[in-house]
């Protein structure tokens, strides 16, 4: 990716990024960099001028830059730049409070010194005594040797930062030739003082570059006399930064150790890639050979560090073995066999096993479903497909692998250069997933042929890279994520990831998938709004129609196509009526707004909803008394007392809150003029709404409230609640409204519940809610929100279960999407998402959580953020047991209603589990767009070109035309 396009997939930089990024800027020009002066830095901590012997009596020391008060000031602003390795401290990154954040800031800026010129070290390279390259490398050595000697650090939720830091740390080259450098440039330096700079460079930072520089300055400034030794010094460089063939480093490395079994590992393994007969040979021993070594790595508790850091020197160097055979295997062997070719994609993802971006779990989901193609006697084209579609995948998880590391560092480090979004794609393309893209995308668009679906990205056929979360056809603008959060209702966004506050669009590219069954992707799939996962291998191809009209379609089925709009789309669109088809019309006459006490939940069922409270109260309620174990005690707050609150005069002796309310609706729904509509609009629901808040409902009902959460919960401030909007208008025939309103989490203290009730009654009238909500009613003024205090419960991981395979329709498996704390799955965290047959319990796996962060409950109320776990798996085998159980006990309880289809919908229930118990938060019909399943573009698209029963043969060549 180029600068220009990892900028465009960002917003506007504010003017505090801007200021942030012009202090970067001046750094990299400025001639001492981020440094102020040169100083010894003292084993006791002393800081001393320079001199010789400086730190002697103080325990020894470095000498090198002192920063200066810019960088000062953004390293205490969290952004820590400038890191001097010879002055690591290695206790910080080793133990029970690892500081595993700076780690990934530190590895970041590795890799914008090797890709920005030396980054803010640009000129300070010259800069003479600011660093020392042997004490870099031997604080490189250190800091590795302490994290493979930690026990902690063979957790397989660190061993890809822990290669990364491997991969990115300066560890030095061969000692005797950096040592003959470091002495001939000396030498030179000290007999043409114009060749200091360039000295200075190559003993503090030096790169594959050095040698060039050397051999310009020698023939525009060089002395003439000194011909030879420049010329033997770019010889040296050549040489120490020549790279090095795996046998050969493979060879250095057994060759340097002690540890005997070590050494013969290495030994065996050289002779083994020298004896492999051919490519594919080479191939299939260099991926295992990276994924015993990971293995070992992670639970050899006797290996020695020195061993343990050599082993993962040893992945690298086999890393480069597997880039090199295998994209050559791409190149030259197109017309091998099926089954050849998904033998490589096997042998490559043990590759990407060994080097941290595939887990083990991942690891063997793919070696199970690629056994299964290659042994089953007869394969029909239509399992070929759908395995090849889970061998996709694959690009997703890698990814979503290096997220989980770096991605928030990334996200920060934007504000100080946009080239820190290179870190990721440019890590993934530098690896083995490269050519298992490539040799993927070969198959899929084979087995597309064969089944007559196809991928087209702008008139281009593609196999993998894009994947349907929700079917839809749209025509809109292509546009990045807006810097003022100011969405266009007919945009098609290219987003960084699905975020929870998203208002409705044309259409959605989400370059991070998090959950398929997130509140927004809900809402988009019941109103058949498009979406598609897009891999970073096809990102740049969307860039460049960034601005111009395209269509987005995405069948049923899954088929894709991203084009751009054109007269010839006119008579489609014409045709299919793509108008928006919802309705909302809420059941007015069952409507009882005379109840305006607090309730009880357990006083609360299902044929309450729509009438006394909406359907999280009424649901739970019948919920509680079905499963009284799994859903906490509750309080609702019934459609009446909001209704006593808007007979309050809008403004002092004026009309009712009501009556205005009713007569602005009006009013906007006859303003002609897009534009002005939208801002009578927003205004409107901006007066409303802090009228709302700062209304007083009363002290009868605070004395009833305070009355009825002592009775339910045994205290009224002390007890954390969820405040959770309840309205009439949700969960209703063709529409879910899942996520529109607000949950304040974990509440503590009387008046803030009070408060947050007030907040929660207004949270319906924003313009978001507005947008996916009102603008579909006949009458918007009779939006009424109940609202439910849910005692908190501590999840330690939560989430969605829906009754069926949400992809498919088959109803023979749940589809169930979690993640560590709570709220997981629900705001479009990346998390561990499932199938799970409901016969036998079998387990399919589309995702493995990888948020870097998690939600729990505060002490002293609300939420906080702390790190995730990282762990491979977040549901137990018990737990998925419990939610099999219910799913089939909760259909016989609680049948959902009927839909066109003349079956009851699947059952959306959210979830969690703390220490095993299972608790019950929500539970609702599973709503999807009937327009996108009956769009006959879109059935056409689904049309097979062959049945999908038909054998295919895996001993053939893929199909090219």
């Amino acid at each position: 990716m180029s600068s220009s396009q990892a900028t465009a997939t960002s917003p506007q930089v504010s003017e505090d990024q801007q200021a942030l990024r012009a202090a970067i800027e001046r750094m990299k020009s400025a001639q001492r960099g981020p440094f102020e002066r040169i100083r010894w830095f003292c084993a006791d901590g002393a800081v001393l001028a320079p001199g010789e012997g400086a730190c002697r009596e103080h325990g020894g020391g470095v000498q090198h830059g002192e920063w200066n008060a810019q960088t000062k000031q953004l390293r205490a602003d969290g952004y820590f730049i400038a890191n001097l390795l010879a002055d690591v401290r290695d206790d910080d990154y080793v133990g029970d409070q690892a500081r595993l954040e700076d780690l990934r800031q530190l590895l970041l800026e590795r890799f914008l010194i090797s890709n920005d010129d030396g980054w803010v070290f640009r000129q300070a390279r010259y800069y003479r005594g600011a660093l020392q390259a042997e004490d870099e490398q031997a604080g490189a050595a250190r800091l590795m040797l302490a994290l493979s000697g930690d026990p902690r650090w063979r957790s397989p939720a660190r061993y890809l930062l822990l290669r990364e830091a491997a991969r990115l740390l300066p560890l030095g080259g061969e000692p005797r030739v950096a040592g003959q450098v470091r002495q001939l440039a000396i030498e030179i330096a000290d007999a043409d003082p114009g060749f200091t700079p360039l000295r200075i460079k190559i003993h503090g930072i030096p790169d594959a570059g050095d040698a060039a520089m050397v051999r310009r300055y020698a023939k525009s400034k060089g002395r003439e006399a000194l011909g030879k030794e420049y010329e033997r010094l770019a010889g040296l460089l050549d040489t120490l930064n020549a790279p090095l063939t795996t046998l050969r480093q493979l060879s250095a490395l057994a060759r340097d150790t002690r540890d005997a079994a070590l050494k013969q590992q290495l030994q065996s393994t050289v002779r083994s890639l020298q004896d492999a007969a051919d490519l594919p040979a080479r191939l299939t021993i260099a991926a295992r050979a990276m994924a015993d070594w990971r293995r070992q790595i992670e639970t050899q508790s006797d290996l020695k560090p020195l061993s343990r850091m050599r082993l993962l020197l040893a992945s690298l160097a086999m890393e480069q073995e597997v880039f090199a055979v295998a994209n050559q295997l791409v190149d030259q062997q197109a017309g091998a066999t099926r089954a050849t070719q998904l033998a490589y994609l096997g042998a490559l993802s043990d590759a990407l096993y060994g080097s941290g971006l595939l887990s083990e779990r991942q690891r063997a989901a793919i070696a199970q479903h690629n056994n299964d193609l290659t042994r089953a006697a007869t394969l029909a084209v239509g399992d070929y497909v759908n395995a090849l579609r889970y061998l996709a995948r694959v690009p997703q998880w890698a990814q979503n692998a290096l997220e989980y590391q770096f991605g928030l560092s990334v996200q920060r480090w934007t504000a100080l250069t946009p080239l820190a979004a290179h870190l990721i794609p440019d890590r993934l393309r530098g690896s083995p997933l490269l050519a298992y893209t490539r040799l993927l995308d070969r198959l899929v668009q084979d087995g597309n042929r064969l089944v007559g679906v196809r991928h087209r990205l702008f008139d281009e056929a593609v196999g993998t890279g894009l994947r349907a979360l929700n079917p839809g056809l749209r025509r809109g603008v292509l546009l990045l994520p807006p810097a003022d959060g100011a969405f266009r209702r007919d945009g098609i966004y290219l987003l960084p990831s699905t975020t929870p506050e998203l208002p409705p669009v044309a259409g959605i590219l989400t370059r991070g998938e998090g959950s398929s069954l997130s509140h927004v992707q809900l809402l988009a799939r019941n109103l058949g709004i498009p979406n598609v996962v897009i891999d970073e291998q096809r990102v740049a191809a969307v860039l460049k129609h960034v601005g111009e009209p395209i269509v987005l379609a995405v069948s049923p089925r899954g088929a894709i196509e991203i084009s751009a709009d054109g007269a010839q789309w006119d008579a489609i669109f014409g045709r299919e009526a793509i108008g928006e088809d919802v309705v909302i019309e809420p059941d007015l006459a069952k409507l009882d707004l005379s109840r305006a006490e607090p309730l009880a939940l357990l006083d609360i069922r299902a044929r309450d909803s729509g009438r006394i409270v909406g359907p999280k109260a009424a649901n739970l309620g019948e919920l509680r008394n079905n499963y009284p174990q799994a859903v906490n005690p509750g309080v609702a707050i019934p459609f009446g007392v909001f209704r006593q609150l808007l007979d309050q005069p809008i403004e002092p002796g004026g009309r009712s809150a009501f009556d205005w309310m009713a007569g602005e609706y009006a009013r906007v729904r006859a303003i002609d003029d897009p534009a002005a509509q939208q801002q009578a609009v927003s205004s409107m629901l901006a007066r409303l709404r802090g009228w709302i808040v700062a209304a007083e409902p009363g002290e009868a009902f605070r004395k009833a409230l305070r009355a009825r959460m002592i009775e339910v919960f045994g205290d009224a401030e002390h007890v954390g609640v969820f405040v959770r909007s309840d309205t009439n208008v949700e969960d209703l025939p063709g529409f879910t409204g899942a996520g529109l309103n607000l949950t304040l989490p974990n509440v503590q203290g009387f008046d803030a519940v009070v408060d947050a009730v007030r907040q929660v009654w207004a949270s319906p009238f924003t313009e978001r809610a507005y947008a996916w909500r009102q603008s579909h009613m006949t009458q918007p003024e009779h939006v009424y929100p109940a609202v439910l205090l849910l005692k908190t419960f501590a999840s330690q991981k939560s989430g969605v279960l829906v009754t069926t395979d949400v992809d498919s329709g088959d109803r023979q498996w749940l589809t169930i999407a979690v993640g560590e704390g709570v709220g997981g799955a629900v705001e479009g965290q990346a998390v561990e998402e499932l199938r799970v047959r409901r016969s036998d319990g079998k387990l399919r796996l589309l995702a493995q959580a990888s948020s870097p962060l998690r939600a729990e409950p505060a002490p002293q109320g609300g939420i906080r953020k702390v790190p995730a776990s990282g762990a491979d798996v977040v549901l137990s085998a018990n737990e998925i047991e419990q939610l099999r159980a219910l799913a089939d006990d909760v259909e016989r309880r609680f049948p959902m209603p009927v839909g066109s289809d003349g079956l009851p919908a699947p059952a959306d229930i959210e979830f969690g589990f703390a220490d095993g118990q299972l608790a019950l938060f929500q539970i609702r019909p599973f709503v999807e767009s009937l327009r996108a399943r009956r769009s006959e573009y879109l059935i056409n698209m689904d049309r097979q070109g062959s049945d999908a029963a038909q054998p295919v043969d895996l001993g053939a060549a893929p199909a090219t035309q």
